[in-house]
């Protein structure tokens, strides 16, 4: 790591560094930016990514969705009403059919203005981002066989975070039966507690992600806490209306010790945020101040 590197401690020079610190699994704060950097552009669009590249945000969440001839394609809703200026089911609507739409600017709406920018296929998102960051598909493992099969032609493993909250044997049958290694990250919340055991051990997960409702929640005990923290990295999704108890964003962009200090003092590593950089300032400065 450069000079640059070692004194800033949160950040990181390139996409290598950026891996084999969550490899490791000590890293203080990864910073995962949902459906990209869009203040200005569209949402889970190539410019949404590309701005991550630019700002070295290594982590980027997106959301696949699968069209009638069985492309995968970015974008969150199960229509293209939102965000494009087409109308229709994605399911129903063919690759062609959807690259002939454009992409509405930020979050789209009903009042947004278009851009001249396309859905982007997964094909086209994994090699913008190949050698330089890592996204966290949501809604992956619906179509594991297809990702898996683009990832073997495109020798993009090391670029996807794999996620979902299926029993732990299924997930593990799953691994197994490929030739290659996978970072997977699992969902885990008070009902699923039971598995943790089973998890840690048959799969071990880069990463588990925490759904909880209430700080008393048992995910987020101390004991519960400390076992998963020492295994593995530990993700929140401060979104508004997420599974946080209230540690959103809209709270930690008025007092970030009550939302993204918490989380972090509560021992997790990985915040899912709209203002990654935002929380990346806040959590370098939280540094500074040896807090």
């Amino acid at each position: 790591m450069s000079e640059r590197g070692k004194t800033s401690a949160l950040t990181f020079d390139n996409y290598s560094e950026f891996l084999a610190a969550l490899q490791q699994k000590q890293h203080p704060f990864f910073a995962a930016a949902h459906r990209g950097l869009w203040g200005t552009v569209p949402e889970n669009s190539l410019s949404a990514f590309q701005q991550c590249l630019d700002q070295r945000i290594y982590l980027i969440e997106l959301d696949l969705q699968q069209t009638k001839d069985g492309n995968l394609i970015v974008m969150h809703d199960s229509t293209v009403d939102r965000m494009t200026s087409g109308k229709g089911k994605i399911a129903e609507l063919t690759v062609s059919q959807i690259r002939s739409l454009t992409l509405k600017e930020k979050n789209g709406g009903r009042q947004a203005k278009l851009t001249d920018e396309l859905v982007p296929t997964l094909r086209e998102v994994l090699s913008l981002v190949k050698g330089k960051a890592m996204i966290n598909a949501d809604k992956a493992w619906l179509f594991r066989e297809k990702l898996y099969g683009l990832l073997e032609e495109l020798d993009a493993f090391d670029h996807v975070l794999w996620k979902s909250d299926e029993p732990v044997e299924k997930v593990r049958n799953f691994f197994h039966s490929k030739k290659k290694p996978l970072y997977y990250m699992h969902k885990v919340q008070d009902s699923s507690l039971n598995q943790l055991d089973e998890l840690l051990s048959c799969v071990s997960p880069i990463a588990i992600e925490i759904l909880f409702y209430s700080e008393s929640d048992k995910v987020v005990s101390k004991p519960v806490m400390q076992q998963m923290r020492s295994q593995a990295n530990v993700w929140s999704n401060s979104l508004d209306n997420a599974e946080n108890a209230g540690h959103c964003d809209s709270v930690s962009r008025t007092d970030p010790d009550k939302g993204w200090g918490w989380l972090a003092d509560k021992g997790f590593n990985i915040i899912q945020t709209g203002f990654p950089l935002e929380a990346l300032q806040y959590m370098q400065q939280r540094k500074k101040d040896g807090s």
